[in-house]
């Protein structure tokens, strides 16, 4: 898969197509990015590990697999950010706040939603499924909006993600148990 083309939600004119799309959008960057990222910004907010959190958002950054989606991921998580003002009395997120503010770090959604899951003592697969209901939900209902594709599909197909949550999500909780908090993302 090194040559493949890269994802373009702006081609996706049918149902057909949009299914591929999403397959490869689930393995190239869910699975393989955006929860990885989400269970290591939680274990890192729980140690205190605020470098390693830069860090992450770094490689998130220079990630080419997400360019496409970096704009959504931004302000989602600055948006998520925002909305942890009342918290700002956590250090954690105060310092990568004034990161985010003064541009040594992007924000995004997964690091953000990790820190999120941490202050609020969530346990960490109830975060994740909460994590990847929302992002599915939020992408197949928009894009079923902006295509006006049918919603019996369009609920049928996030049916199916939904219901594969919970064993992408054993999988990485699994293969960082025995090292809680290693960023386990694979990046292209």
């Amino acid at each position: 898969m090194l040559n493949q083309e890269p994802l373009e939600i702006e081609t996706v004119t049918n149902l057909r197509e949009f299914r591929v799309f999403l397959a490869r959008y689930e393995k190239e960057i869910f699975c393989d990015i955006e929860l990885p990222a989400v269970h290591s910004a939680y274990w890192f907010s729980n140690r205190g590990q605020f470098k390693e959190l830069l860090s992450l958002d770094a490689k998130l950054t220079a990630s080419p697999s997400l360019e496409l989606f970096s704009e959504e991921s931004l302000h989602v998580g600055r948006e998520h950010l925002r909305m942890l003002k009342p918290m700002y009395d956590q250090r954690m997120v105060q310092r990568f706040r004034k990161c985010v503010i003064n541009g040594e770090a992007k924000g995004w959604n997964p690091i953000v939603f990790g820190m999120f899951l941490s202050i609020h003592s969530i346990p960490v697969r109830e975060g994740l499924l909460q994590f990847g209901r929302q992002t599915w939900s939020g992408f197949i209902n928009g894009i079923r909006e902006q295509r006006d594709f049918p919603e019996s599909e369009c609920s049928q197909l996030l049916k199916e993600y939904i219901d594969r949550l919970p064993s992408w999500i054993e999988t990485v909780v699994v293969e960082s148990n025995c090292t809680p908090g290693t960023l386990k993302a694979r990046f292209r």
